[in-house]
């Protein structure tokens, strides 16, 4: 019976030390970088940054993924860090807007300008977004307009609220 009690023991300290391990991605000590973890908040994965895209005007690229004109573009995001977020007009009919970003750190949340690059329609406007330790998700919004601004404009208020 001694013999029976070590054993298991034995195992279970076994069992636990695996479960603390740090190694690879499953722990919170050291990630790597794109390894989902998961997030205390959620608890069901990292939590997840989206971006609206206004009628799909704009390409879409979240920390040098895909570049997207879905209607909604999405990417995992590390809790804590900061996110990179990328918008170039989806085709030759639409331009960077004056402030084209809702969500992102440059305005503490309200209409912001990026940080542009170039002009036009082979414009590119680059905005950030501090994704909270808490791993909550993140809404962000950006709009490309028609040139001149019309016939419809983007919008004046965060259409993520």
């Amino acid at each position: 019976m001694q013999n029976l009690n070590r054993a298991f023991v034995i195992a279970m300290v076994g069992v636990v030390m695996s479960a603390c391990s740090s190694e690879g991605g499953t722990g919170y000590s050291a990630p790597g970088y794109g390894t989902p973890t998961p997030s205390p908040a959620t608890n069901s994965g990292a939590p997840t940054l989206t971006v609206m895209n206004f009628l799909n005007w704009c390409s879409v690229e979240i920390n040098g993924g895909a570049p997207s004109t879905g209607a909604t573009v999405s990417a995992s995001v590390i809790p804590g860090s900061m996110a990179t977020i990328v918008a170039t007009p989806a085709s030759s009919s639409f331009q960077i807007g004056t402030d084209p970003w809702f969500g992102v750190d440059q305005n503490d949340g309200g209409a912001a300008p990026g940080s542009d690059i170039g002009s036009g329609t082979s414009e590119s406007s680059t905005a950030a977004v501090t994704v909270p330790e808490s791993g909550t998700s993140q809404c962000v919004s950006v709009c490309c307009q028609e040139p001149g601004n019309g016939p419809i404009p983007c919008p004046a208020t965060n259409p993520c609220l």
